[in-house]
């Protein structure tokens, strides 16, 4: 018995041949999925860390406005911003920065602003993969003043 070896009809079976093909294509479209993903938990991240912010700057606002005098609108909104941050799970205490008083445009206004740095978030790994958004969220809420 005599073994012969046609490598002609070898070269056109693997041409032919559809096995691993798909494990090609998958190996091909999978970074670009990855990356994709990551974009949008990272977006998702950063969005709902500047809902957050935004709410949390709303609530000491609108606590500011039982105080009489600037000094006590601004503990009160202070103190509300102290227990929002201990309340959730997004933030840690002290990594916001508060700034509360009177409106330099508007006397009858009362300003609470609040700056949080994003790369505590823990996405800024990936700036060299997918853009970005700024890293620092700021959040401005003004109310009418209260009391009497």
């Amino acid at each position: 018995m005599r073994f012969e070896y046609n490598f002609q009809a070898w070269i056109g079976r693997a041409l032919r041949a559809q096995a691993g093909s798909a494990a090609v294509e998958f190996a091909l479209v999978v970074p670009a999925l990855l990356a994709l993903f990551a974009g949008i938990v990272a977006f998702g991240i950063y969005l709902g860390a500047s809902h957050n912010l935004k709410h949390i700057a709303s609530e000491a606002a609108r606590a500011s406005i039982a105080g009489v005098s600037d000094q006590e609108r601004a503990a009160l909104a202070r103190q509300r911003v102290a227990a929002a941050l201990t309340e959730g799970a997004m933030f840690k205490p002290g990594t916001v920065m508060v700034t509360v008083g009177p409106n330099p445009q508007d006397a009858s206004l009362f300003t609470v602003t609040l700056t949080f740095d994003a790369k505590s978030l823990g996405f800024s790994g990936l700036s060299g993969l997918i853009p970005l958004p700024p890293d620092l969220i700021q959040s401005t809420v003004s109310v009418r003043r209260g009391g009497l």
